[in-house]
């Protein structure tokens, strides 16, 4: 996305005390304004570290504002981005995380045609000169979804490669876990001692969460049926700026009834797109950027 598509001189949303600059280094959408659509650029993908760390403090922020509202942020990591420097680091914290597979699609995306015999032939004979495949067109897009309460620290594992969406959604809306009181002799074992029996169960129970059926709901209704659309744990859109401005005010409001906030790191827009439901979300913007300005943390250009 460039900054002429993304931001435009008139401001409808800001007051006329507020100024368009007071957003940077956001870009506010003004073509659209039943949803608040915003880009943040960075320089590349890995996103340098000091970039980095910026966005990380400013989601910290918005977090915790979030939270008032008692929205949860949910964090996914596209599976493609494990065969990057992040596998280590995702095969190390599986244990901690749990990750759990669902699909993420792009709106209306189709799911891929099974190969014919003469292309899976064609595709055996075109392989690189190290003897391997790229068969990333021939599966969808799958993403891991990091259910549990260690949200900081999975954007601080995960974010920044390119591969990183975040949502907040409704809390509390999953039913209670049972309670559950372990035998004594359990409780104690050795090969207990590391394991958080609660948080297991709030895990679990996370998914029963609504959001992950309404998910399949709005997001595969176009797929025909088939195991891909039937087992799928959830489906989630891969939203990029176009999708957003070229949508029906109708399908935004539709795709925000799953989650409040949305937050990608998008390689085809060179940056980080944040959309809301709410579609007057600028002063709280403005609010959180002045806290991190007075923290004497600018983001660096």
């Amino acid at each position: 996305m460039t900054q002429e598509l993304i931001s435009t001189p008139a401001r409808r949303r800001l007051t006329a005390v507020r100024s368009l600059r007071q957003l940077e280094p956001f870009h506010r959408a003004n073509a659209i304004d039943d949803i608040s659509l915003y880009w943040l650029p960075v320089s590349e993908f890995p996103i340098k570290f000091r970039q980095r760390e910026w966005i990380l403090k400013f989601i910290a922020r918005l977090d915790e504002d979030l939270k008032q509202e008692k929205q949860t942020s949910e964090n996914f990591l596209l599976l493609k981005y494990t065969r990057t420097d992040l596998n280590e680091r995702f095969v190390n914290t599986m244990f901690d995380y749990r990750p759990m597979t669902g699909m993420l699609l792009a709106p209306n995306q189709q799911l891929p045609a099974v190969p014919t015999s003469m292309e899976i032939k064609k595709l055996t004979e075109s392989h690189s000169s190290d003897g391997l495949l790229n068969l990333d067109h021939l599966v969808p897009e799958y993403c891991a979804w990091f259910a549990g309460e260690q949200q900081p620290q999975q954007r601080q594992d995960f974010f920044g490669a390119g591969g990183m969406l975040m949502l907040w959604i409704d809390a509390g809306q999953e039913p209670a876990g049972p309670k559950i009181e372990l035998p004594r002799v359990l409780a104690t074992h050795p090969a207990m001692k590391d394991t958080n029996f609660d948080a297991m169960i709030r895990k679990g129970a996370r998914l029963q969460h609504p959001f992950l059926a309404k998910s399949r709901e709005i997001f595969a209704a176009h797929l025909p049926d088939g195991p891909a659309k039937k087992h799928s744990m959830f489906v989630l859109p891969r939203f990029n700026s176009s999708h957003f401005l070229d949508a029906s005010p109708d399908d935004r409001q539709r795709w925000f009834e799953i989650f409040s906030a949305y937050c990608i790191e998008s390689e085809q827009d060179r940056g980080i797109l944040l959309a809301f439901r709410d579609p007057d979300f600028d002063e709280r913007m403005i609010a959180l950027l002045e806290e991190i300005k007075k923290d004497g943390d600018e983001y660096p250009l």
